[in-house]
């Protein structure tokens, strides 16, 4: 793994200590590159921080200081490794690399060598920065004679950011991550496998990232844990052509612990409504219904004309409600050392 981690950073938390073999990245978030330029900022009080190294069986170390400078060249050292490990592997064993790049993550700050190519900032210049380093790593698999045998994903695990300057777009979708609107959790899927996943083929079915697990595990010929419930569904059959929907028709959208919204097919049905992140959470007392097709800014609330779909959107919500009743999810703050039931 190669990349952002932001999910634990102290020995047994890092990637190296949780199924990877090796790691080169970050162990948080990007913004921390901006600590070394605040106002007041104290190393004393708050540690610097460093991109990381880490080998299964070994400490983590600290490599560089993540400042501002380092934050623009991230992502071509991230893709350098990257593109070395390909060729270090190619044709010798089955690999699996994850690559959470930086971009576009705040500051949305571009290489050198992409500064002002765009004309239009540094959020364009960063964004045919990203564009370029997964390029490079598709050339690096083509190179090395493994795009046949290679399952390639591009996706995001967010909508756009909020924040201005950095603030981006999610195009025709409303919103922002941070709320329960299309545009934050309607995100790009781009997959490819050569000969096996038809090629140009576009959908609006819909994929959960849970679902990435089971699909990957099938695809690989490998069994799925049977001493747990697993979310994701198995979409296998769906990628590769063989069906023509996927398996998945909706799915319940939380924020921290609180239901905020459930999407069931063509529609939307909110509990909570926030547009904008801390612009006030307004829990309803009868939810909106928004058809996403007819409607994909969710403007016009179609409760007193296709009401029949708050049905089959409670029942959803109710199964998955009772499923946390008999498998108790882990608690926010529980102790690495915590145990489910």
């Amino acid at each position: 793994m190669y990349g952002k981690w932001h999910l634990g950073d102290k020995e047994g938390r890092y990637p190296k200590d949780r199924g990877f073999d090796e790691w080169y990245g970050i162990p948080r978030t990007t913004n921390e590159s901006m600590f070394f330029d605040s106002i007041g900022y104290d190393e004393s009080i708050v540690e610097p921080p460093y991109v990381m190294e880490g080998i299964k069986g070994k400490p983590a170390e600290k490599k560089e200081l993540y400042d501002l400078e380092m934050r623009r060249k991230i992502d071509a050292v991230l893709t350098e490794r990257s593109c070395e490990f390909i060729k270090r592997n190619a044709n010798k064993k089955p690999f699996f690399l994850y690559v959470p790049l930086t971009q576009l993550h705040f500051p949305t700050l571009p290489h050198r060598e992409f500064e002002g190519v765009s004309k239009h900032g540094d959020f364009a210049d960063s964004l045919i920065e990203m564009d370029a380093r997964v390029g490079q790593i598709i050339d690096a698999v083509d190179q090395n004679n493994l795009a046949e045998n290679t399952i390639f994903i591009f996706a995001s695990d967010n909508g756009p950011e909020y924040r201005r300057p950095w603030r981006g777009s999610a195009g025709m979708w409303t919103g922002t991550y941070h709320t329960a609107m299309e545009g934050a959790l309607r995100v790009p899927l781009i997959i490819r496998w050569p000969n096996k996943i038809p090629a140009g083929k576009v959908t609006n079915e819909m994929i959960h990232v849970v679902d990435l697990f089971p699909t990957l595990a099938q695809l690989a010929n490998l069994e799925i844990p049977k001493d747990r419930v697993i979310d994701g569904l198995d979409q296998s059959q769906f990628l590769v052509g063989k069906q023509e929907k996927s398996n998945r028709e909706g799915f319940v959208y939380f924020i921290k612990t609180e239901l905020r919204a459930a999407k069931w097919r063509d529609w939307k049905m909110h509990f909570v409504w926030e547009v904008e992140p801390n612009a006030g959470a307004n829990h309803l007392e009868t939810p909106y219904l928004f058809n996403i097709v007819q409607d994909p800014k969710e403007e016009s609330d179609v409760n007193s004309t296709q009401g029949w779909v708050r049905g089959p959107i409670r029942k959803m919500v109710i199964n998955f409600q009772n499923s946390l009743k008999e498998h108790p999810p882990i608690p926010p703050g529980a102790p690495d050392e915590f145990q489910p039931k």
